[in-house]
């Protein structure tokens, strides 16, 4: 995604999710039609996967905490695969180093995360896990600058 256009229909789609056609078109200086037929080529070359809400976890009551596992190498494809699958899980990274995955979940409460930690402790693929709870700061910037 190198295009410029692009980018700012992505960085304005990253502020407002909820932006139409006719908006972002006036957003960006753009013939909606184009609008259109870009957010569809960037759908299709999978840079928009998909359209949601943002959600405060905090004030939904979750935590947050952050699973940190050794996983050797010819596990990790498991492992993240069955971390994927838990809803709590919101982002997976398979990373290097010690720590070869990483997991940021939401969590209900305390013993939420105490039962998972239990249940990735008796998974067999996984050499040693770390958690640690956060406080959010920031998770809603938008990486992507509009050029």
């Amino acid at each position: 995604m190198t295009d410029s256009l692009d980018r700012r229909l992505v960085a304005t789609l990253y502020a407002d999710g909820r932006a139409d056609v006719r908006s972002l078109a006036a957003e960006t200086d753009t013939a909606a039609t184009t609008v259109q037929d870009r957010l569809r080529a960037l759908e299709d070359d999978g840079v928009i996967t998909g359209y949601a809400a943002r959600l405060g976890y905090d004030r939904l009551g979750y935590e947050t905490a952050i699973f940190q596992l050794a996983v050797d190498h010819e596990n990790i494809d498991a492992v993240t695969a069955r971390l994927r699958e838990k809803p709590a899980f919101v982002t997976v990274y398979e990373t290097s180093g010690h720590h070869t995955v990483v997991a940021v979940g939401k969590f209900g409460d305390e013993n939420a995360i105490g039962s998972c930690l239990q249940e990735l402790h008796a998974d067999a693929a996984v050499r040693a896990v770390d958690v640690v709870r956060v406080d959010v700061v920031s998770e809603a910037d938008c990486p992507i600058a509009p050029e």
